[in-house]
């Protein structure tokens, strides 16, 4: 079994993993249109969007994987939900986050799952594919301006949503915009103000680190590549 069989198998295991915890999400919640304005849940869309895609054109151009374009969103997917794994276990679980209030009296196991498969077993399958699957060096130094755009736009998206009455569920975080520290009657503007300004740093630097390593694991090949 060659590497694309693999890496079309394995897509498909992503595609099943992400689309199964929004579907659980969806259909357990008391308010579709807040449980889809949660990052969450629109980083795994994005996710999925973007592997239901890849294994379309994986039909058409075999050899899609060696555009700039590719690598581009590649690495803008993988940093997205990165950013939701990372941020949910370190900041929101310690504080009893739920995305959806229902969850806390509906069936235990149905409640673990779509919580898990959002926030972490997708997360580490995207991953992983960058890891397995992806060509390494081929991120540019500008790239993290770029993959900037989908986190920045969803406190657009917020605070808009907010404004025109949208509401969340604010079990450990806040009814009004998803998250304590995008709320400025909780923390203040100040702490929203800082809590932005962490959260772009943060990102940054998960994205530069990214690119450190991908250039790290890209040596031992070219090397190869030089020998023959």
């Amino acid at each position: 079994m060659n590497k694309r069989i693999i890496s079309f198998i394995y897509r498909l295991l992503v595609i099943a993993s992400l689309s199964t915890g929004i579907i659980l999400n969806v259909v357990q919640t008391t308010s579709v249109s807040a449980i889809l304005s949660y990052y969450t849940l629109q980083s795994n869309i994005i996710c999925l969007v973007a592997f239901v895609s890849f294994v379309i054109i994986s039909g058409i151009n075999k050899r899609y994987q060696d555009s700039d374009i590719y690598h581009l969103i590649k690495g803008g997917i993988t940093i997205v939900i990165a950013i939701t794994g990372i941020v949910y276990t370190i900041a929101l679980m310690p504080v009893g986050f739920e995305m959806d209030i229902i969850r806390i009296n509906t069936e235990r196991v149905s409640k673990f799952l779509s919580n898990f498969l959002v926030h972490q077993v997708s997360p580490i399958l995207v991953i992983l594919d960058y890891f397995i699957f992806d060509c390494k060096g081929k991120y540019k130094l500008y790239y993290p301006a770029i993959w900037l755009f989908i986190p920045l736009n969803y406190l657009n998206y917020v605070y808009t949503y907010s404004s025109k009455g949208g509401e969340f569920f604010g079990v450990g975080g806040s009814r009004k915009f998803a998250y304590f520290f995008l709320d400025y009657n909780q923390i203040g503007y100040k702490g929203v103000a800082e809590a932005i300004v962490i959260m772009i740093l943060f990102i940054l630097l998960i994205s530069y680190l990214l690119i450190l390593v991908d250039n790290k694991l890209a040596k031992p090949r070219n090397q190869k590549l030089e020998k023959g």
